[in-house]
Formats: structure tokens, C-alpha cells, sequence
């Protein structure tokens, strides 16, 4: 089979600082290939306005790509069934990055979809509260807050979250902050609470919380931040736990191209890049 060499990159790169260092992965991998000549790839980024995000999704879809390499998000819903519905009409191979598939979405791109390369979603959550209850510190309940209540990989993470917290006889308290009522709830906290972040702006609301609540016992996050580190450093987070993001975007490609010249044939490949856990102890590593 022939490819053009050549890749495309559909990205904003005014989103987040993991899908940033996920593009630039993906673009160092290529760059170690200059003389490839059998794969365009496109890699279309978790647009926040999800009505844009499907438009470059059908872009994506239309222009012909033996690969394409994206989160599977969004989920559910009417917005849920029209991204999987793009994603069939596809022609070439699907790598799912950064946000994991779910069980419809396997079924429906079955023999399509090839492979996930991310974060071990459950293992993180786990991770995150095993490091809650190994701090010491005393707590009642545990508090999530969640910015995006459809993300799958995020209910993967509070999945592992409430595995062990159930073993302490701790209960989970999920909290949507887009939704003024259930955000109040947190200011509602006893001095005997903890919180465990899914993501950046999770964490950004429970350290802002905390300065008005400083008997907010403790904190555990996810992702890594010039904030998240500073909080870090001064002890207001007990540690963080990251997904290497540009690996994930290294390793999507290079699967793509594995499956594509046919070094791999799996019918389906996950490939895990974390969680790693970082904290006061090793952070000089990971800044």
C-alpha cells in the first residue's frame, strides 16, 4: 500500500497543557522519521465548545487520513451518538489518546478502532486515594470536584477513588463546579473533609477553596502545573498524579505507523503512560 508522507495536526494550542505536550509528542516522534513516506495522520484535539469540536472531528473524518489519532470524547447524548457516527464513516484506522473508549464505543468501532494510548484511568484514582490514606491525615469524607460530569476517563478515576475508600468506610461526595448549587456544597466542608482533584481546574477551584477553608485537610491532584507545584512545595497538596502526556502522543504515533506497516496486527492494543505519583520527595524531576 502507498501513504503520503505527510502529517496533519488539527490542534488549539490555547487548550490545556496536556494536550499540548501530547502534540508535541506526537510531532517529535514524526520528526524522527524524515524520510517516512507511508502515513498522513490527523489528530484532532478535546475542544472545550463541543459544537466545534464535532465540526473538526467531520473535518478530520473527510479528509482521507490513514490514521486518526484522538480522545474519545464526547461521550453521551445527541452530541455522544453524531462523534460516533463521524467516527465510523472514517476510512482509515482510529488510535484513541488521553481519554479512554467506553464499552459503546468499542462495539461500534469495532475492527476500527485499534488502540488506546493514555493514562490508566482506574489506577489513578486508586493511586490517588491510597495516597490520601497513607498521609496520616485524618478525614471523614472525600470530596471530588468535577468539571466535566461526561468525561469517561474522569468516572474510570472516581471508580478507583471509591474502591478504596469503601474499604476505609469513607463515603465519596462528587461535586459538579459548573453547577453554582452543587459548588456551594463545598463551602460547606467540616475540618475532617479531603479532596481529591481530577484535573487542573479541579484543582484550581480546591486551592482557591482552601484559602477560605484553610481546615481543608488534604489534597491529592491529578496533573501537573506550575500551581499544582507550587502547592506542592508549600505542603498544601499532597501530591499529584500525572498521565506523561507526551509520551502518550509519541506512542499513539507510533502505534499508528506500527499498524499501518504492519509490524503490529493486534486486533486492539492499550498502551498505559502512568500514573506516576509525584510528590515533595521527587518533583525536582518532573518540573
Amino acid at each position: 500500500m502507498a501513504f503520503v508522507a505527510q502529517s496533519r495536526i488539527i490542534e488549539n494550542l490555547k487548550g490545556s497543557s496536556v494536550w499540548r505536550a501530547i502534540v508535541q509528542g506526537f510531532s517529535e516522534f514524526l520528526k524522527l522519521f524524515p524520510s517516512v513516506t507511508y502515513c498522513i495522520f490527523s489528530i484532532v484535539e478535546n475542544y472545550n465548545n463541543t459544537e466545534e469540536y464535532l465540526i473538526k472531528v467531520e473535518e478530520a473524518t473527510k479528509g482521507k487520513y490513514d490514521a486518526l489519532i484522538i480522545p474519545m470524547t464526547p461521550k453521551e447524548g445527541r452530541h455522544g451518538k453524531k462523534f460516533l457516527s463521524l467516527l465510523k464513516k472514517h476510512k482509515g484506522l482510529i488510535i484513541a489518546v488521553n481519554v479512554p473508549p467506553d464499552e459503546n464505543a468499542l462495539c461500534e468501532l469495532e475492527g476500527k478502532l485499534r488502540g488506546y494510548v493514555g493514562m490508566h484511568e482506574k489506577a489513578a484514582g486508586i493511586k490517588a486515594a491510597q495516597c490520601l490514606f497513607l498521609s496520616g491525615k485524618k478525614f471523614d469524607c472525600i470530596y471530588v470536584p468535577v468539571d466535566k460530569p461526561d468525561h469517561y476517563g474522569y468516572s474510570l478515576r472516581i471508580q478507583g477513588i471509591k474502591e478504596v475508600a469503601e474499604m476505609h468506610n469513607i463515603p465519596v461526595c462528587q461535586i459538579n463546579i459548573n453547577n453554582p448549587k452543587e459548588a456551594n456544597i463545598i463551602c460547606q466542608l467540616m475540618d475532617s473533609s479531603a479532596i481529591v482533584t481530577l484535573g487542573p481546574i479541579g484543582t484550581d477551584f480546591a486551592l482557591e477553596k482552601q484559602k477560605t477553608y484553610p481546615e481543608i485537610c488534604a489534597i491529592v491532584t491529578m496533573d501537573l502545573d506550575q500551581k499544582t507545584a507550587e502547592a506542592i512545595r508549600s505542603r498544601k497538596v499532597i501530591c499529584t498524579l500525572i498521565q506523561h502526556p507526551k509520551e502518550q502522543g509519541a506512542k499513539a504515533a507510533e502505534l499508528a505507523l506500527n499498524l499501518l506497516n504492519g509490524t503490529t496486527t493486534s486486533a486492539y492494543t492499550e498502551i498505559y503512560c502512568g500514573p506516576t505519583i509525584v510528590d515533595l520527595d521527587n518533583i525536582s524531576i518532573f518540573e
